[in-house]
């Protein structure tokens, strides 16, 4: 068999052995299907995210569940159970004939029926049951009113223990058992509900007239109530309850204030904050009051505030779940919601001062009506959820609507038309937002929904929200906590924070890592650098977790301690490296040419530990002079003006100043001037043109900070601010020992691997190794620095220890280098383990890390796209 030809155009003298051929065939299989799976990973990996993350956006969905007929003439209240199968409505008759019945909500037929004569409940005008519990309030028509319970409660019934007769056949069905209901759940689960209708001890003091409204709040010493009656006069009770242990007997003692409003003003509608420190009277003209009773016995009135629109009147009023912020529904069909908020927000203007306690009434958000044929239609009736910033809204036309409040949205708007409840007055929503009950006189409609997370939008990701307690719109990432009742899914602070962790970890390190490589590659004895790279490279395999502890229990102690001896480092610790560069220069040249060696010596044990020695003496100089005397409270916004700021914010440019300065008027000069010169004579002229050139940085440095700080600017509040012991500063360090053997590897890589003929032209042509390493050998390494930086940034965006232990998990929207923040990875890290799965929060998470994984993927492409274009610059050299 003849050999085949091959590119030379002559046989070969050997055919290739089989096994060689099929091991090149496996080979190439493996690598192929290596990186067609990696690939696919890659990509698996991110719809992943995406599939888990896309349900936030869902839009809610809801069906009518049915219909149930009711022969309520007045509801005064209406509730489910926990599963939602149940409804109870309390039927407020004015002839005493009403009470409460409950409703199966799969079929409409009535359960239990409870007599108002039973419950204590005749001759009630006003009933309210705030979601989520039993504890309700009650206002009767000779102007007393009580705490009551009232609704329906739920146990766990095990299944052996239910006869035949009493178990429902399919889930969601209910059964009348000895006085109580069974409901079936998913699978063989049965839960008896029980009819809870429970009204406490008188008040102490009555009001003259018919209780037009009334709420109440659990408090650790007892319940809070509060009752206007028609006249609008209010009356303030916590009833106090001790239990004789001997006896068992219960005694419950009430005492309260009355409260009489400013002439003019009636109230109409009343609300207590959960916690019970602030009660607001809304009277129905638009007008409101909100009084802090911290000291029950001293009510003070705060502030006089607008709880509708000019020219509306006040038709319902709601408190939202965990907090003190009301919706206030009108006449023209809008929904406004209030809360008092923090007096240092500028968006009330100057015509709505502050309040004594430092807050203010605002109106955060605003639902305009859902207009139909029929036109606006006045808002009847709103219903709170007991489990989030949920609302149920409806109207005279009869139109019932969803929607939340944190994001400022329409979340679904259930079918109209249903003939059995021609106007909703009283709505509910279950406590697992799966129900949506609307009561009209003479029926229940019942509407099966999927809110989805109407908690989270676009908007509430990436624009500022104003959330309660806050002083103004917000970016806010906050999950847990006191405030936990109003979740906060802001992303900015995250991306923020990892922009920033990013972005001074890499100014910190990308400086040292390059001109360390520079070095290196370019003027190192090769016995020296056999033995600094490895030494470098080595640092690479610390684990996160050890940096992020040495950089948050050991470096950020020592930082704190010596805040202006490190400010005064970065500036001094390389002049006294050029220093020592230049005083090289006067030792002997035969001298310095047997010994290149010791350059590195030199530097490592004489010009850092000088220019730290330096800096620390140097310290309360520049502290005086620049601050004050007081770093700290000078970053603290305790005196001072902003010069100081400006000064060490505008070296870094006054430097490139002065270098462009001496090196285009200067340098040329000198060149020309010294070609008969001695050794010793250039270095000394060489010597003085750096040290020109330091004190024009000093002098460029402050008039620069003379001309910002005559315009009133301040670098306080922006990247300098208050310093915290965990800080920006402090995970710049740290996250150095983890970029810095990543950058200095791969730029020494491609810096030694510039063809040596580039160099030796160089030279050649009379170009010092200087000129000829920053113009020849950096150009043509160009692609391969490029790379090396976008690995250490791929590895800084990434990073979750150093940053979780050393950054403070802040979540703030701050350029101050000394305060922390919080990255995408550090929160996913700390919060995942702990989200409930298939939350709202869960998948929020996920969100984030979809982000973090199309910023990498967006930045790697970037980073390739112009490593490409450097390859092709320096292609033909």
């Amino acid at each position: 068999m003849q050999a085949k030809a091959t590119f030379t155009g002559r046989s070969r003298r050997r055919a290739a052995n089989p096994w060689v051929k099929a091991g090149d065939g496996i080979a190439r299989a493996v690598i192929t299907l290596g990186g067609i799976g990696t690939i696919v990973a890659v990509l698996g990996v991110g719809v992943f995210l995406l599939v888990v993350a896309a349900p936030l956006f869902k839009g809610a969905t809801g069906a009518l569940h049915g219909v149930a007929g009711c022969a309520a003439t007045r509801v005064a209240a209406l509730g489910t159970d926990e599963s939602g199968a149940l409804a109870w409505v309390l039927d407020a008759a004015g002839d005493g004939q009403g009470g409460v019945t409950v409703v199966g909500l799969a079929d409409g037929v009535p359960l239990l029926e409870r007599a108002a004569a039973e419950t204590g409940l005749a001759g009630c005008t006003a009933v309210r049951v705030p979601p989520g519990g039993l504890l309700g309030a009650v206002g009767y028509g000779d102007g007393s009113f009580r705490t009551a319970r009232l609704g329906l409660e739920t146990s766990y019934q095990p299944a052996e223990e239910l006869p035949d007769s009493e178990r429902p056949r399919r889930v969601g069905d209910a059964v009348r058992a000895a006085g109580s209901i069974v409901v079936r759940a998913e699978g063989d689960r049965f839960s008896r509900v029980a009819l809870v209708t429970e009204v406490g001890p008188p008040p102490a003091e009555p009001l003259g007239g018919p209780i037009v409204d009334v709420d109440v709040v659990p408090l650790a010493g007892g319940p809070l109530v509060v009752a206007v009656d028609e006249a609008g006069r209010v009356r303030v009770e916590t009833i106090t309850a001790k239990r004789n242990m001997r006896t068992g007997k219960t005694t419950s003692t009430p005492r309260g204030v009355s409260l009489t409003p400013p002439d003019g003003f009636r109230a109409r509608f009343v609300r207590v904050s959960i916690l019970g420190d602030q009660l607001f009277l809304v009277a129905a003209d638009g007008r409101g009051l909100r009084y802090v009773i911290r000291d029950l016995a001293t009510p003070v009135l705060m502030e006089a505030f607008a709880a509708a629109e000019p020219g509306a009147e006040v038709t319902a009023v709601e408190r939202l779940f965990g907090g003190a912020t009301l919706a206030v529904g009108d006449s023209a069909g809008r929904v406004r919601v209030l809360f008092a908020a923090r007096a240092d927000d500028a968006a009330g203007g100057a015509a709505t001062p502050p309040a004594a306690d430092g807050l203010r009434m605002v109106a955060a958000r605003s639902f305009a009506p859902r207009v139909a044929a029929g036109g606006q239609q006045p808002v009847v009736a709103i219903a709170a959820s007991p489990r989030s910033r949920l609302l149920a809204v409806s109207d005279a036309a009869g139109r019932v609507r969803l929607v939340q409040s944190t994001a400022g949205r329409h979340v679904f708007e259930a079918a109209t038309g249903v003939a059995a409840m021609p106007e909703p007055r009283t709505l509910a929503i279950s406590p697992g937002e799966t129900r949506l009950l609307a009561a009209g006189d003479g029926g229940i409609a019942a509407w099966s929904i999927d809110v989805g997370y109407p908690e989270v939008s676009v908007s509430t990701l990436l624009t500022p929200v104003w959330y309660e307690n806050y002083s103004a719109p917000s970016h806010a990432w906050e999950t847990t906590g006191h405030e936990a009742f109003e979740s906060k899914f802001g992303l900015v602070p995250l991306i923020f924070g990892t922009i920033k962790a990013t972005l001074y970890s890499m100014l910190f390190a990308t400086p040292i890592a390059i001109l360390a490589a520079i070095y290196a590659s370019q003027f190192m004895h090769p016995a020296w650098k056999a033995r600094v790279k490895p030494t470098i490279e080595m640092m690479a395999s610390l684990p996160s977790v050890v940096l992020g502890f040495m950089a948050g229990l050991v470096f950020a102690p020592v930082i704190e301690r010596a805040v202006m001896p490190a400010l005064t480092a970065f500036f001094v610790v390389p002049a006294t490296i050029l220093l020592g560069a230049h005083l090289w220069q006067f030792l002997p040249a035969g001298w310095r040419t047997r010994r290149p060696g010791a350059r590195l010596a030199a530097v490592a044990f004489g010009a850092v530990p000088l220019g730290i020695a330096l800096s620390v003496a140097a310290a309360p100089a520049v502290e005086r002079l620049l601050f004050g005397g007081d770093v700290d409270a000078w970053l603290d916004g305790r005196g001072g003006s902003g010069f100081g700021g400006w000064v060490l914010a505008g070296l870094p440019f006054a430097a490139l100043a002065a270098v462009t300065v001496v090196g285009r008027f200067v340098n040329p000069w000198l060149r020309h001037a010294s070609g008969g010169w001695s050794q010793r004579r250039s270095a000394a002229a060489a010597l003085a043109a750096f040290s020109a050139g330091l004190v024009l940085t000093l002098v460029f440095a402050a008039a620069f900070a003379v001309f910002l700080d005559a315009l009133r600017l301040d670098t306080r509040g922006g990247i300098l601010g208050t310093y915290v012991q965990r800080n920006a500063l402090v995970v710049a360090v740290g996250m150095s020992f983890a970029i810095i053997p990543l950058i200095f590897t791969i730029a020494d890589d491609a810096l030694s691997s510039v063809p040596e003929h580039l160099r030796s032209a160089s030279l050649g042509a009379g170009a010092t190794p200087w000129q000829t390493a920053i113009r020849v050998i950096v150009p043509a390494a160009a692609s391969g620095l490029f790379s090396a930086v976008m690995i250490g940034l791929g590895r800084a965006v990434g990073e979750t220890m150093i940053v979780l232990m050393a950054a403070g998990n802040t979540p703030l929207v701050s350029w101050n280098l000394f305060n922390g923040f919080q990255t995408l990875s550090a929160a996913i890290a700390t919060e995942l383990p702990e989200a409930a799965r298939g939350s709202a929060h869960y998948r929020v998470l996920f969100l984030a890390a979809l982000t973090l994984f199309a910023i990498t993927f967006v930045v790697n492409t970037v980073a390739e796209l112009v490593r490409q274009r450097f390859r092709r610059r320096s292609y033909e050299l």
